[in-house]
């Protein structure tokens, strides 16, 4: 191919995923990024919880609210598997529904099939539709 036209496709898909435009697609899209949820599957987090995601090189880690969380991830295009995922055991019995809530995120990200990013914006939805929506913040400290 030549040079000149390597040099353009490269200087446009630079431009274009600067821009958000090009479709995520490998771990280092994701890696480095700190993330809080603000939404289970349509619904605001229950009052006094708080859920993060940091990706790092292919491990994922945060905290859901009572436990801390870890695994893995794989990303090829617009699709990513979360896998591995452990977390620790305590039981936190305020505010109520805590364990639940937390439960219900594990799962679907136990589930994830599929994940965007907007801006500032993370969703990453399960095989069975359900969304958890993430910011992105600039750090978990």
């Amino acid at each position: 191919m030549n040079k000149k036209i390597m040099l353009i496709i490269i200087l446009t898909t630079l431009v274009l995923s600067s821009c958000g435009v090009l479709p995520i697609g490998s771990n280092s899209d994701l890696s480095g990024t700190a993330w809080t949820l603000v939404s289970l599957n349509g619904n605001d987090l229950i009052p006094g919880s708080a859920m993060t995601a940091f990706f790092e090189s292919g491990s994922v880690s945060g905290s859901a609210s009572c436990n801390h969380y870890f695994g893995g991830y794989k990303i090829k295009g617009d699709q990513i598997e979360i896998e591995g995922l452990g977390w620790t055991e305590m039981a936190c019995m305020d505010p109520e529904g805590i364990m639940e809530q937390e439960q219900q995120v594990m799962s679907l990200l136990s589930r994830a099939v599929t994940y965007s990013i907007q801006g500032q914006v993370l969703q990453i939805i399960s095989d069975t539709g359900e969304v958890l929506v993430f910011q992105q913040v600039d750090n978990l400290d």
